[in-house]
Parts: structure tokens; C-alpha cells; sequence
């Protein structure tokens, strides 16, 4: 899933369903966003919908600010230098496993 510009998408493995609850409520107050969860083969999707556009720099500094996956990370920094292409971009089935959303 590419992310929209309202949106940002991080990706939390090895953490508990609590620890999951945990830090969307801290998201939620927080960022004062939507946020949807998904849990994956090994952790959770945390996508970030807020009510405005989110620059290059902020999608950035929220994904750390939450822990998103380092190797993601590095990997949408490479990405942005390349104009057009996705940086931001959860996928929803790896390995044959479909993310589930979680209510």
C-alpha cells in the first residue's frame, strides 16, 4: 500500500497485542489522528491518517519518533531521492501472509 500524502505508514515487529494497543492510544493522543492496525506475521501495521497533507520531513520524523522498522526506513530514505517513486509503502501480504486488520 502506497501511503497518501495524509498519511504514514509504520511498521512495528516483536511487540505484543497490548504493547500494539499501547502505542496506538499514544498515537492517537499524540498526533490527534485516525490511526488503522494491522497485525502481520510478525508484529503490526500502524497506518497514520491525519486531516492535512504530511511533508517528506514529517513522515520522517513521526516514523521515528514511533520506531518504524529501521531497514524500512532506510530503505524510503533511498527511495525519496527518486522523483514519481512511493517512499512511503506497507505491503499487505509478504511471504503469503495477508495482514490482518485488527478492530
Amino acid at each position: 500500500m502506497n501511503m497518501q500524502k495524509n498519511c504514514v505508514g509504520i511498521d512495528k515487529d516483536s511487540i505484543s497485542d497490548e504493547e500494539a494497543k499501547a502505542l496506538e492510544k499514544k498515537i492517537i493522543k499524540e498526533q490527534m489522528c485516525q490511526v488503522i492496525v494491522y497485525k502481520t506475521k510478525r508484529g503490526f501495521h500502524f497506518i497514520l491518517i491525519f486531516d492535512k497533507d504530511i511533508s517528506k520531513k514529517e513522515n520522517f520524523e513521526i516514523r521515528n519518533k514511533y520506531g518504524d522498522c529501521l531497514e524500512r526506513v532506510r530503505r524510503s530514505l533511498l527511495r525519496s531521492e527518486m522523483p514519481g517513486v512511493p517512499y512511503d509503502t506497507l505491503f499487505s501480504i509478504k511471504d503469503g501472509h495477508w495482514r490482518k486488520r485488527v478492530e
